[in-house]
């Protein structure tokens, strides 16, 4: 079965303003993430929990919830390149919408996005390593 390019942008869509929604839900509890009722959750990289080392990602779900919340410096802090990747979902799906709504030729087929969507995931990724070998 093959996704039509408008159910992919919708459904991409729906993922990272999932994300983003999460992210504003949740609340920064110093170096960790908690519940709206206080509760703190426990450590979520897989790497990080079975080899006791940063992967290039880590930081990034406290990046997401500290930039909901405004505070842009512990975002940074977390990681580097959150504000980056959030300001780019926000855009995605913003943009998916307009589309969706004017049944213009959705993102996914677009060349010029798909070159900056890898070009947002590669800065992560790069971004993440550095901040992983510095550490």
């Amino acid at each position: 079965m093959k996704l039509s390019g408008r159910t992919l942008d919708l459904g991409l869509a729906a993922l990272a303003a999932a994300q983003l929604g999460a992210a504003a839900w949740l609340l920064p509890a110093g170096d960790r993430l908690a519940l709206p009722d206080g509760t703190p959750l426990p450590g979520m990289c897989l790497v990080h929990a079975a080899l006791s080392i940063d992967c290039p990602l880590c930081g990034m779900s406290r990046s997401f919830v500290a930039l909901a919340h405004g505070d842009l410096a512990a975002a940074l802090g977390f990681h580097p390149a959150g504000p980056l990747l959030f300001a780019a979902m926000a855009v995605f799906v913003a943009a998916a919408i307009a589309i969706a709504v004017r049944r213009g030729r959705p993102l996914v087929e677009r060349r010029r996005f798909v070159i900056a969507f890898e070009a947002v995931a590669l800065a992560c990724l790069v971004i993440g390593v550095f901040k992983t070998v510095r550490s």
